[in-house]
């Protein structure tokens, strides 16, 4: 093989390497952009699931409130009935 073909081949292969590294230069801004996007989404579904939590957290909070104080409303009644049941009884 002369000098020449040899220079020709050699040339030839930086061009097809040079084509494959801008393939893969193009793939990884690609990808790049794509992880941007993925990010941005997890972040706005992480702040919507964070909200909902809190929301949902309140809202429990507060039935949980209402239950304590229906649970002391009937723990008197239950108290004064029973006072009365042995106040009725000691008359007796």
């Amino acid at each position: 093989m002369d000098q020449a073909n040899y220079q020709n081949e050699i040339l030839q292969a930086i061009s097809e390497l040079s084509l494959l590294v801008k393939g893969i230069e193009s793939d990884l801004k690609e990808t790049r952009s794509d992880l941007k996007d993925l990010q941005t989404t997890v972040d706005s579904n992480h702040k919507t699931v964070m909200e909902r939590i809190d929301f949902t957290e309140d809202k429990l909070s507060e039935e949980i409130r209402k239950v304590d104080r229906k649970m002391l409303i009937l723990t008197n009644e239950l108290l004064e009935t029973k006072a009365d049941v042995l106040r009725i009884e000691q008359t007796k």
